[in-house]
C-alpha cells in the first residue's frame, strides 16, 4: 500500500503539469479589450464570449457601458454578446418558476446563439475589438 500512494501522488502532480499547468508547451493567455455598441450606442451592460473554434473552453467576460477586457488563449473564436434583462411574470401560466420574473436575452441571436462572428486571437495583438451589434 505505501507505494501505491507515492506513485498515485506523482502522477496527479505529473498530470496537473501536462495540462496547462506552467509547462512550456501550456498555451498563452494574452489581452483582449474591445467596445460593444448596441444600435451605435455603448452597450450599457452584458457577457461577451470568445469561444474557441478549435475545442478550447470559452472565455466570457463582462461588458460595462460598451467596453470589455480580459485574459485568454490565442486562436480563432466564435464571439457571442448577451445582455439580460428581467421581466415581470407571465400571466396566465401556472407551474414552477412561472411566477417568478423571467430573464430574458435583449440581443438578438445572430449576435449570440446563432453568431458566425469569429475573430482571431492572438500573440502579437493588440486584440482590440469594436462588436457593433443591432436590434434590426
Amino acid at each position: 500500500m505505501r507505494t501505491i500512494v507515492p506513485n498515485f501522488a506523482a502522477a496527479v502532480v505529473l498530470a496537473s503539469l501536462g495540462c496547462g499547468g506552467g509547462g512550456s508547451g501550456s498555451p498563452k493567455s494574452v489581452k483582449v479589450s474591445g467596445k460593444v455598441t448596441l444600435d451605435a450606442a455603448p452597450l450599457a451592460s452584458g457577457k461577451i464570449t470568445f469561444e474557441g473554434t478549435e475545442g478550447t473552453p470559452p472565455t466570457v467576460l463582462d461588458i460595462t457601458n460598451g467596453t470589455f477586457e480580459g485574459q485568454m488563449t490565442p486562436g480563432k473564436k466564435t464571439v457571442r454578446v448577451s445582455s439580460f434583462k428581467e421581466y415581470p411574470p407571465e400571466k396566465g401560466k401556472a407551474g414552477p418558476g412561472y411566477d417568478q420574473p423571467q430573464l430574458k436575452d435583449t440581443i438578438p441571436a445572430r449576435f449570440n446563439t446563432q453568431s458566425k462572428d469569429i475573430r482571431e486571437v492572438t500573440e502579437a495583438g493588440p486584440n482590440e475589438f469594436t462588436i457593433p451589434v443591432t436590434r434590426q
